[in-house]
């Protein structure tokens, strides 16, 4: 018997905030850490979305990032 064989009451959800940094305000899939490419189907994908990129020069349409704030290089640096 598995534990969930009388189905499930309720879920719990949970959030996940992380930062991703992208160049020079380039915020493209193209510099995107979650983008992975399938040779079998030539196209790239969406790690987080699992959605099918057309292009590496814009963001999938249901992509979570959110700009949050622009930092130079010499504040990186700090």
């Amino acid at each position: 018997m598995g534990r969930f064989d009388k189905g499930i009451q309720n879920y719990t959800a949970c959030d996940l905030t992380m930062t991703v940094w992208f160049p020079e305000d380039e915020v493209k899939c193209r510099w995107c850490p979650f983008i992975t490419h399938y040779d079998s189907i030539d196209r790239d994908k969406c790690f987080l979305t699992q959605e099918i990129l057309y292009s590496r020069d814009f963001t999938g349409l249901h992509c979570p990032l959110k700009v949050i704030n622009n930092i130079d290089s010499e504040e990186m640096k700090e």
